[in-house]
């Protein structure tokens, strides 16, 4: 149970919002109304679309108490992606703070504040490996997203994995992500909730956010000025972002300790301007399929050219050059019995190990051959390019090819190919030769077109790759010429 410590720090604030907060007394006794609701409910299989709010950490906490299947839904799912979670899953009851975008109108009444119940009549039975507590739906970087079944007892372990490494009491955490997020949900809320932290909620205006894009950066900045958070968890853009604020006269709290950074290549540069810039930030790794983190570097055990070091409740090894997991992993993939219970991930990542510590080259899948022979992991590339702040999107190119290529986004449309062509000759004196960037394009923004993109913002690297065929086959053409 995640507040089985409660006790200890009753008067605490556990929850904290812009306009109202909880303590832990008080939190225990909201869960607890709300898992005898849901014990009456003739349901077994709950959906939760809410903003980050304390009604969101309520509703996940009383379903493991109560021993209900919950199934988050990422705010930024389409509408078609939302109708397959609900689908799959066999959905009868749904949480929301926004019921009109369900087209249901049979409501109940709840315990929760700020959430409506929705009925939702379902036929369908889904095959869900025993054991399952949550269920986790991927971006759907290729096809629909798909279910990932997780125990409990698995996220618990990991939270607490967390808290033994990081070894911070009473963290004061800052949830930048939706907390339908896993990462955000174990080591945003399950870990400092765990220790006696304190979980300051923001919902996605206050930070900026309009659906999975940050549309008014300013706003997340004032946001965690006004929080003043001893941690929080970034992705890639998240952390440039905060990075080039710094340059030009932000400052960031002095209360910061630990900012962890994932979900996508960070290139060692990246991190160490991070760090000159007065952000604490440590690299870590992980996957749904691994209930999340893996390895992660903290303070006391830091290798800023890797994605840190086992915490210890998985088991990793390298086969071939990819990273295979065991221990706590997910019990399968919702209606596909044949993935239920395995005994280990096979990530698909390309990882090194040297010393206990790991480095993920990119996805195995990924790997380009050139014609020259050589295997390159375009993601190394690409986080190398990033790592100057001077683009916003990177796409390296040159599966059979003598030389590698890239489709850049400047973030600032006048940058001068001048500019773009001396930074480029900077990062390549930080490669091996077979992996200079020889040719190159500038697009004006390759985030207009929105079919190449996942919900979640991330890059479909082989729709990209055929989206832009033309213009790569003729950059290549014309650099012959």
């Amino acid at each position: 149970m995640i507040l089985q410590n409660w006790q200890q720090w009753p008067e605490r604030i556990a929850l904290e919002w812009s306009d109202g907060s909880l303590s832990y007394a008080d939190l225990h006794s909201a869960v607890q109304r709300a898992a005898c609701w849901l014990s009456t409910q003739s349901c077994s299989r709950i959906a939760l679309l809410a903003d980050n709010c304390a009604d969101w950490v309520i509703c996940d906490l009383a379903c493991r108490q109560a021993n209900k299947l919950l199934v988050p839904i990422p705010p930024y799912f389409s509408v078609a992606q939302r109708e397959h979670l609900l689908e799959q899953a066999g959905i009868e009851l749904i949480l929301t703070d926004q019921p009109g975008v369900f087209y249901i109108d049979v409501a109940s009444a709840s315990p929760f504040s700020q959430l409506t119940a929705l009925q939702r009549p379902n036929t369908a039975t889904p095959q869900i490996p025993k054991g399952t507590g949550k269920v986790t739906f991927t971006s759907g970087s290729t096809g629909n997203p798909k279910g990932v079944c997780l125990n409990n007892g698995s996220q618990h372990i990991v939270a607490q994995s967390l808290n033994d490494a990081l070894k911070f009491s009473h963290i004061r955490h800052q949830c930048l992500l939706p907390l339908a997020t896993l990462l955000e949900n174990i080591a945003g809320i399950y870990a400092p909730l765990l220790s006696g932290g304190t979980v300051v909620l923001n919902r996605a205006k206050e930070l900026g956010f309009t659906g999975a894009r940050l549309t008014d950066p300013a706003a997340m900045l004032s946001a965690i000025g006004v929080a003043q958070p001893e941690s929080l968890i970034l992705v890639p853009e998240l952390l440039m972002l905060l990075v080039s604020a710094i340059t030009t006269g932000w400052q960031p709290p002095a209360s910061l300790k630990f900012i962890a950074v994932g979900g996508g290549y960070v290139a060692p540069g990246t991190i160490a301007a991070a760090r000159a810039a007065g952000l604490p930030v440590f690299q870590g790794y992980g996957l749904s399929e691994c209930v999340s983190v893996n390895t992660l570097n903290v303070p006391d055990a830091d290798r800023i050219d890797t994605v840190g070091s086992a915490l210890g409740h998985n088991q990793l090894f390298v086969k071939n050059g990819e990273l295979l997991v065991s221990g706590q992993i997910f019990l399968g993939y919702l209606n596909q019995p044949a993935s239920f219970y395995p005994t280990h991930v096979c990530t698909g990542d390309l990882v090194a190990e040297a010393d206990g510590f790991y480095t993920v080259a990119g996805r195995k899948k990924n790997l380009m051959i050139t014609s020259l022979g050589r295997n390159i992991s375009p993601e190394w590339i690409e986080g190398e390019l990033m790592a100057g702040g001077l683009f916003s999107q990177v796409l390296v190119v040159g599966e059979a090819r003598a030389e590698c290529g890239a489709l850049l986004t400047p973030r600032n449309a006048a940058v001068s190919t001048a500019d773009i062509e001396q930074y480029i000759a900077r990062v390549n004196t930080t490669l091996p030769e077979y992996a200079h960037i020889r040719v190159w394009r500038t697009l004006t923004d390759i985030s207009a077109a929105t079919d190449l993109f996942t919900a979640n913002g991330k890059l479909k690297r082989a729709e990209a790759l055929t989206h832009f065929e033309p213009l790569i086959t003729d950059m290549y053409t014309s650099a012959t010429v």
